[in-house]
């Protein structure tokens, strides 16, 4: 408080004693009283105040709910008339019950909570959100204020708590993306079938006639004086190496790529291979985006189970990378990476198709998952099946696309396919069983 009102008290009460008034001493006495008071709130009000933002869990599926607590402990003897909260929370993400204290800031909004803590009082404050959106989403910062029981004075605190959760993809099934039930990318070959990979060699041999160049191992030959071919182990595991085409940013509205059709292009890629890890098969993921979370934005709490391996992104290249694998981790891997998913200046698709198919497996069923198509785009498509790997462009747009001889071409469907997909997630309905 400023001085000038001690003064004033402090008049009022010499003024009572000079002239003897009862009264006038009373009114010195409060308010004199009430500026001490005044003075010990604006001055402790935000001492040992503690503010603690929990989640239910840290990951979630898509249109499933959490629940975000707001822990508040005023760990001293002085109460506190008010505190008011204002966290800052996703727009994207759904509160339920919030509509009137969601208060929208730019691409985010304010939850505005108020409390009156007690001495030695711990409140927590509970709310449900439904996660109708993929991605990294950040909470925080934190604005504390407080003050006065008169609203005299008040103070001001910012915590920098900021926390990510991290939503994943929504899953459907593939007869919900138009895709058949039986044999969605061509028939499978027969199960007796042994297949040689290439990223499993146990030995060496003598070059034989016919052997293919990639096949050669020049050290070994160097060392010998003559050529020398690997020796790959047999496999009867069946991969699928699925590539997503993620257009820069600047450039979706040139190419006729909106953000729901980006969002319909991730929801295939996350429910295809689910679909393949599920049937056996062992998946792959290639992409031209970024990471968000892990470049050009904040990472996820490393408490968090599951981490992405570390080879998972070139920083050069800009490739989201993920080697054919099965499994659970797998699975969860491949999730968390189209989560996090976000376009940038990266390579274009047949730059990384082209990089990547002399690393794949012999006989790896190709699926690329894109918005736009080139002719030097369907060149290596092409490539690609004439060496020996099934091809299959899983088309996203709003029409579909003429046939490309020897590629498999299937259309998605556009940006009504994905506004019926987000609302069956909305009603509470699981799209996998809808028809």
């Amino acid at each position: 408080m400023k001085r000038s009102w001690y003064f004033l008290a402090l008049g009022v009460l010499v003024a009572s004693v000079l002239f003897r008034q009862l009264l006038l001493l009373i009114v010195g006495l409060l308010l004199l009283l009430i500026l001490l008071l005044i003075d010990v709130w604006g001055t402790f009000c935000l001492v040992n105040l503690r503010y603690q933002r929990a989640f239910s869990q840290q990951r979630a599926s898509f249109g499933e709910e959490i629940v975000l607590t707001q822990v508040l402990e005023n760990a001293k003897l002085l109460p506190l008339p008010w505190v008011e909260v204002s966290d800052r929370v996703p727009l994207a993400l759904v509160f339920r019950g919030l509509g009137p204290h969601l208060i929208p800031d730019g691409g985010r909004a304010i939850i505005e909570s108020l409390f009156s803590p007690r001495w030695y009082e711990r409140i927590a404050r509970s709310y449900r959100l439904r996660c109708l959106a993929r991605g990294v989403h950040t909470f925080g910062p934190t604005v504390l204020r407080s003050g006065d029981l008169f609203g005299f004075v008040s103070r001001r605190q910012e915590l920098d708590n900021r926390e990510q959760i991290l939503v994943y993809p929504p899953l459907v099934s593939l007869t919900r993306l138009g895709l058949p039930a039986r044999h969605p990318f061509g028939e499978r070959p027969a199960p007796q079938r042994l297949l040689e990979d290439p990223a499993r060699v146990y030995g060496i041999r003598d070059y034989c006639q016919g052997d293919e160049l990639r096949r050669v191992h020049w050290k070994a030959s160097a060392r010998a004086m003559r050529l020398q071919s690997k020796v790959y182990e047999a496999s009867t595991t069946y991969t699928l190496a699925l590539f997503l085409d993620m257009p820069p940013a600047l450039s979706l509205l040139d190419l006729g790529v909106s953000r729901e059709l980006q969002e319909l292009a991730i929801c295939a890629a996350a429910s295809v291979a689910d679909w393949g890890l599920q049937a056996g098969y062992a998946v792959g993921l290639y992409c031209n985006g970024m990471l968000a979370g892990l470049e050009g934005g904040s990472a996820l709490p490393e408490t968090l189970p599951v981490e992405l391996p570390r080879d998972h992104q070139e920083p050069r290249s800009g490739i989201i990378r993920l080697p054919p694998a099965s499994g659970a981790r797998q699975r969860q891997r491949i999730l968390e990476a189209l989560a996090r998913a976000e376009s940038h200046y990266g390579k274009p698709i047949e730059a990384v198709l082209q990089a990547e198919h002399t690393h794949l497996p012999f006989g790896a069923t190709v699926i690329l998952v894109t918005s736009t198509i080139s002719e030097a785009l369907l060149s290596v498509l092409q490539r690609l099946q004439r060496s020996g790997h099934p091809v299959s462009l899983l088309y996203i747009g709003q029409a579909p696309v003429t046939k490309v001889p020897g590629v498999l071409v299937q259309h998605i469907g556009g940006e009504g396919t994905w506004r019926a997909i987000l609302a069956s997630f909305e009603r509470g309905q699981d799209p996998a069983d809808s028809p």
